[in-house]
């Protein structure tokens, strides 16, 4: 044992600069009843901790690896990832890095004056410009101007630097890591997704995290924290963490993600001026190629394909990611320097150059379909998990101010839960020129809820779960109260505060007593009410549109100082 030891107490020096003992949680395997469906499909939280594994390590045997289905569907995902390898993964990525190139070589070709009349079509996407311009339709710009007239604005994103408070940083165990970990933005994003899949130990657990801060390169967070650099090579060198099921895998294929996020920074910087109301157009496989290099969290999906999840799924989960990302952002996209938005790079609205509010109520459905089974039948599974927290993200970042935006644009969305509840895949929902085909099947029954407030399948849990009663404080955290706020109609700056900061303590809390998986149930299940039941993602979409404009030609993040 002597070894196995020794190995543990190397890997606890390598980050011993930081106090990682609140992330050494206890998480109990669920009883057979606990999840729906679901309790014998869910791998350990530290899936190579046990007498059994460390004996295994001792012997230099393979770890026991935990066997996952292989779901139907996602055909198009499954022959675009094929096994989910990193050379394959990076071949993807290199694809999408030339497709990004080619579109913003053809930024400079594109007149102001290129957009087209609302019942005009753009030639066929074999040829013409990669990139168009869009305009609002009569009737919802009518509608913004009006709306922007009465003051009702919605201001720029924020920076998203601001720390997370001491309490929450207590509660997790994180007061003393790295200044740019401490953030809302990153410890409520990638910080809570690593801690919400778990991870070999603890320890790796957090060099996850980690090495997932190269999201935040698109956030500017590299020329706010100098020692981010230095720190995220550390992460990718973690002699431990490249020993562990999946860690090889998921460091390479972040070190892909980085060189695409870069590239395309660099890209934005140069044509930042020339991008207000111009999208990029796509196919559909080109879509979803771009979207899984969008998410920018590549690292996750190559360590859950490397422990034998499936690959096809994988890939559909962080493709989805981009539109679970997007919807808030259509309207701020825009008029600043995005032309990747998967909202408004759908060929129903590129074909046209048009934004009208009946195409984007069938983007929204197709995307809604898109994501439905991942969140209902497969939340446990790894990047399920990060897909899920983008909705308490959007929440907690202190950058997409997601209840102003559902409030401005509450008047816009369906006040009524989807009938059946329904859910597609993306090669179903959208044909190969990438318009929305209309297509979705109901939700399985089993999965599907009686689409009231706190439904039937969220007072089922709570049944099963009457010893956490933590557990309805979130949920009326996010859902509940959220509601309450968004039906009055009255912006209130220090309740929005209020209930950002009340979720960001109630799964701080969560997490330190060890309630992992009930959690991810709860945000899967608020995830899916936000897409079909009480649409606060469509609100917070048309809300987006009331956008200031304030960063028309500008990056929507901390730019490098020219000083």
């Amino acid at each position: 044992m002597a070894f196995s030891w020794c190995q543990s107490l190397s890997h606890q020096s390598y980050w011993s600069e930081f106090d990682l003992k609140g992330v050494k949680i206890k998480v109990k395997s669920p009883k057979s009843q606990a999840f729906q469906d679901a309790s014998d499909k869910i791998p350990p939280y530290f899936w190579v901790k046990g007498f059994r594994n460390r004996v295994r390590r001792l012997l230099g045997r393979k770890l026991r690896k935990h066997s996952f289905p292989i779901h139907p569907g996602y055909s198009e995902a499954r022959n675009l990832v094929g096994h989910g390898t990193v050379a394959e993964l990076g071949m993807l990525s290199n694809q999408a890095r030339d497709f990004v190139v080619e579109v913003f070589g053809d930024v400079g070709d594109v007149a102001d004056t290129s957009s087209v009349s609302e019942n005009q079509s753009l030639s066929s996407l074999e040829s013409g410009p990669r990139v168009v311009q869009l305009k609002l339709s009569t009737d919802l710009q009518s509608w913004k101007d009006t709306q922007h007239a009465a003051g009702n604005i919605l201001p720029p994103k924020g920076t998203g630097l601001k720390q997370a408070s001491a309490q929450t940083l207590s509660k997790i165990g994180a007061t003393d890591w790295p200044d740019a970990l401490k953030t809302n933005n990153a410890l409520f994003g990638c910080g809570i997704a690593s801690l919400l899949m778990g991870a070999a130990d603890a320890t790796t657990m957090f060099s996850n995290y980690v090495t997932d801060m190269v999201f935040y390169y698109e956030h500017g967070y590299n020329y706010v924290y100098p020692t981010l650099e230095p720190l995220l090579q550390k992460g990718l060198e973690d002699p431990h963490a490249l020993r562990t099921p999946g860690g090889r895998e998921r460091r390479d294929a972040v070190s892909l993600g980085k060189q695409y996020i870069q590239g395309k920074i660099a890209l934005e910087n140069q044509h930042k001026k020339n991008l207000s109301y111009r999208s990029a157009r796509l196919d559909r496989r080109t879509a979803q190629i771009v979207s899984l290099s969008e998410s920018s969290l590549l690292g996750m999906a190559a360590e859950a394909i490397a422990r034998g999840f499936d690959p096809a799924a994988v890939m559909a989960d962080l493709v989805f990611s981009s539109p679970g990302t997007d919807v808030v952002d259509v309207g701020c996209d825009l008029v600043n320097s995005e032309v990747m938005n998967s909202f408004l790079n759908v060929t129903d609205i590129t074909e046209t150059g048009v934004v009208s509010e009946e195409v984007l109520h069938k983007i929204y459905d197709a995307y809604a379909a898109i994501g439905a089974r991942m969140l209902t039948q497969r939340w446990h599974e790894p990047v399920a998990r990060m897909c899920a927290a983008l909705y308490t993200w959007h929440i907690q970042n202190d950058r997409h101010m997601f209840f102003r935006r559902a409030l401005l644009g509450w008047s816009k969305a369906r006040k009524t839960p989807a009938k059946p509840q329904f859910e597609a895949d993306f090669d179903e929902a959208f044909d190969k020129q990438f318009r929305t085909t209309g297509f979705s099947r109901p939700l399985d029954a089993k999965h599907a809820c009686n689409g009231e407030d706190t439904c039937n399948h969220v007072n089922d849990f709570f049944h099963r779960h009457q010893d956490k009663p933590l557990l309805k404080e979130l949920w009326w955290q996010l859902v509940t109260g959220p509601l309450e706020y968004i039906r009055g109609g009255q912006v209130d700056e220090e309740r929005e505060y209020d209930l950002a900061e009340g979720s960001r303590l109630a799964m701080a809390d969560l997490f330190s007593r060890g309630q992992v998986l009930e959690m991810v149930w709860i945000i899967a299940h608020a995830n899916f009410h936000a897409w079909q039941v009480n649409y606060l993602f469509e609100a917070a979409m048309f809300g987006s549109i009331l956008d200031g404009g304030k960063l028309a030609g500008k990056l929507d993040r901390q730019e490098e100082s020219q000083d």
